[in-house]
């Protein structure tokens, strides 16, 4: 079964080029140096591996692949939506090296800077492990730097000057222990009528902050996000039903927070919900895995725009699920019309 959008999608690319160059969007407020690591091995052959030279006392496990790259939940959304041909602006503190990293690789994707020097750099090592042809996990090792104490007080001027005028401010990422104060900043000090959007991430290491997150943000007496996107082990999480299926915890979320629209991504099957409703639903593409991390940071980037060039709710998850397929399948962001010709050759995955 192929994915067809009967909408301008497809048909007329100029069209929704047209409306993606006017977007404009900030993306904030974490850049982590990754350095990602493919043992091509699955979990349980590197463990064995790893075992063996340790009993030895120490030694080099070869075969593997090594890359560096710009990273962060916040990158990665500012890499994937300047490729989509979207206005980005990239807000980060870091350090002189990191900004030197951030010139680097982002600059040439057009996205604009609004970084600040005055910090340490964040950095991860990230191992990405098969469990089977079309099913890889990535465990991360990561020190969050200035990462983790970016608050309100500490954006700028210019940088409170970019967040008035943008159209969408997407802010990521719990391991920001300041998250709360920043996001509630950003939704007191901004106008109303910017798109604010939020993913959490992986929010195991921070089950402490639930009540606040759920108190202070999701519930926000004046102005809740308009968004928030995440996995089914963070929607468990953040519904306070770890054991729950992931649409059980997605329509939980939607009944607690009804003025919050609920983005959840698996790895089979995306929902949206909005006021307790199930608005829309998709399958995801069958691929086979060249590279498992960013896809989630990927689907966000690709459901902010579906969302704001104006495609339907079905639509618009359908082309979040292209924009996930494409870099899970081939190991790099695509352009558009790199994302439009996946969908019309790439097949649904088959769900019971």
């Amino acid at each position: 079964m192929f994915t067809v959008i009967i909408i301008m999608l497809t048909d007329d690319i100029s069209e929704f080029q047209r409306r993606t160059s006017k977007l404009l969007v900030s993306v904030l407020p974490d850049f982590y140096i990754d350095v990602i690591i493919d043992p091509h091995r699955s979990f349980k052959e590197l463990n064995k591996e790893l075992q063996e030279v340790y009993a030895r006392g120490g030694g080099n496990i070869i075969g593997t692949e090594v890359k560096f790259v710009p990273g962060g939940n916040g990158g990665n959304v500012a890499k994937t939506l300047a490729r989509l041909g979207a206005e980005t602006t990239f807000l980060t503190q870091t350090s002189d090296f990191g900004i030197n990293v951030l010139e680097h690789f982002m600059t040439p994707l057009g996205i604009k800077l609004e970084a600040t020097s005055s910090g340490n750099i964040a950095s991860s090592v990230i191992l990405e492990l098969s469990s089977g042809k079309r099913d890889k996990s990535n465990i991360m090792l990561s020190s969050a730097g200035s990462v983790a104490g970016f608050s309100s007080s500490a954006l700028t001027n210019e940088q409170w000057s970019v967040l008035r005028n943008s159209g969408i401010i997407a802010l990521t990422n719990a391991q920001n222990l300041e998250l709360e104060d920043l996001t509630e900043g950003i939704l007191q000090n901004t106008p109303k009528e910017i798109i604010v959007s939020l993913d959490f991430s992986d929010l195991t290491p921070h089950l402490s902050r639930i009540d606040g997150f759920r108190e202070r943000l999701l519930n926000h007496l004046t102005r809740p996000p308009n968004l928030v996107l995440g996995n089914e082990n963070e929607f468990r999480l953040l519904a306070k039903l770890p054991k729950a299926s992931a649409m059980e915890a997605g329509q939980a979320l939607s009944s607690d927070f009804p003025e919050v629209f609920f983005a959840l991504h698996t790895a089979n099957q995306v929902y949206l919900w909005h006021r307790t409703h199930l608005l829309a639903t998709q399958k995801c593409h069958l691929v086979n895995l060249q590279h498992a991390t960013g896809a989630g940071d990927a689907w966000h980037a690709g459901f902010l725009v579906g969302w704001q060039v104006g495609l339907s709710y079905k639509d618009v998850l359908a082309f979040a699920n292209a924009v996930a397929g494409y870099q899970l399948s081939r190991g790099e962001v695509g352009k558009l019309a790199d994302i439009l010709q996946f969908m019309k050759e790439t097949p649904l995955q088959e769900t019971n």
